[in-house]
């Protein structure tokens, strides 16, 4: 008889009260709602969206503010009790935010390629239109070149002619320099 009378009374979360499991994940997702709302600087603005994320948070667990407060007033009341369950909802956060910081990783990676796409290509844009940009220049000097070449022959030659003794009806060479 006294075993009965002490399992009856063995203390435990009473039926009114969201079991940890449930509370676990109301709670993680408050302070993820919480995160977001301290970094939004307008108070005003902070607390409108507050309230529609808070009743998006209880319609989700099928609870209200009213059974959520009361929970919370009990396991505040339960430190054990609350003690796993935040112990639950830090590793739930912990994971969150080695999720985040690998996606963040890998937006990261990935800008870092698509910037190096975008110079990469940009040079190469660059590097062609300076090529072509110096073809033109670059042919106009080789001709250019070549042409004060062939006149200076051509007037090394009528020299050589002259001082053979030797006259022509050959222009007169023009001194290039």
């Amino acid at each position: 008889m006294t075993a009965i009378l002490w399992f009856g009374c063995k203390p435990g979360i009473p039926d009114d009260i969201i079991k940890p499991d449930k509370m676990e994940k109301i709670l993680y997702d408050m302070h993820i709602v919480d995160g977001y709302l301290s970094s939004i600087y307008v108070v005003d603005s902070a607390k409108k969206v507050a309230a529609a994320y808070y009743k998006g948070i209880y319609k989700k667990f099928g609870t209200d503010s009213a059974q959520y407060n009361k929970s919370l007033l009990w396991y505040n009341t339960n430190p054990v009790e609350l003690e796993t369950v935040y112990k639950n909802v830090q590793k739930m956060l912990a994971k969150q935010k080695k999720g985040t910081e690998l996606a963040d990783l890998m937006i990261r990676k990935k800008q870092f390629k698509t910037d190096s796409l975008v110079i990469a290509k940009k040079f190469k844009a660059d590097s062609l239109a300076i090529r072509k940009k110096m073809k033109p220049d670059s042919l106009s000097k080789v001709k250019a070149v070549a042409a004060i070449a062939k006149k200076k022959k051509e007037a090394d030659s009528l020299i050589n002619i002259k001082k053979a003794g030797v006259v022509s009806t050959l222009p007169t060479p023009v001194a290039v320099q």
